[in-house]
């Protein structure tokens, strides 16, 4: 499916959380905004951050996308009240002569997130080509060594402690590649189903980062859906 194809038939909010993070800020949202498929819409969020990190994603984004909230705000309340903003529900006209209801779709991204330019259309070529999945999340490369892997999907031991499934400083051989099943994805770069977030209430906000990402892929499961890893960051 083109690009075009992709652009008319899915809705996308991009949600970009930062938290002191001024050092990747730049090259994250240079990634976002050079996307070979753009987003529609995009809300930043800045917790308080002691560095520029607030004035920065206002730079790159727009006054109009950007807020700012307490330093001690968890990830998932931040996306809570980011998907609330006047710049996350602004309408978007459906493309002439695209097929059926567009879906809507929300990505997640953290200040040191830099996706790869074709990240948000591989991950939307997997939602298209598995209907089942609602939420989708990118192979996660290191940030200072694009050749070690992070995340490639994510499970639970028996104390549900999370756990990857990747060796320390494994270097990526394809090993990890195709579109699979997982309990979860982690939230830097997880592309969920809008319809699907408010459903299941999106991420707990008592939970801070790290766990929020398991509880609601765990929940997303619940109702039948599926959870997918599916592309190189």
């Amino acid at each position: 499916m083109s690009p075009n194809n992709l652009q008319a038939q899915h809705v996308v909010t991009a949600v970009i959380v930062a938290h002191d993070g001024a050092a990747w800020i730049p090259r994250a949202t240079e990634a976002l905004v050079n996307q070979t498929r753009p987003v529609q819409r995009v809300v930043g969020v800045d917790t308080g951050s002691r560095d520029r990190s607030g004035a920065m994603l206002t730079g790159a984004l727009g006054r109009a996308a950007v807020f700012g909230m307490d330093r001690d705000t968890g990830y998932g309340a931040a996306v809570h009240q980011a998907l609330r903003h006047r710049a996350a529900v602004t309408h978007v006209p459906s493309a002439a002569g695209a097929p059926g209801e567009q879906t809507e779709w929300v990505w997640l991204l953290h200040d040191d997130c830099e996706p790869e330019p074709d990240a948000l259309e591989r991950l939307l070529l997997g939602a298209q080509e598995v209907p089942a999945a609602a939420v989708l999340g990118p192979k996660v490369m290191d940030w200072s060594d694009r050749d070690v892997l992070l995340e490639a999907g994510i499970g639970t031991d028996r104390a549900g402690r999370r756990i990857t499934g990747i060796e320390p400083r494994e270097v990526d051989q394809g090993q990890h590649d195709g579109d699979r099943d997982v309990l979860a994805v982690g939230s830097a770069g997880m592309l969920v189903r809008r319809d699907v977030w408010s459903q299941v209430g999106g991420f707990d906000p008592g939970m801070r980062l790290y766990r929020e990402d398991v509880d609601f892929c765990w929940r997303v499961h619940l109702i039948a859906l599926s959870v997918m890893s599916a592309v190189k960051w």
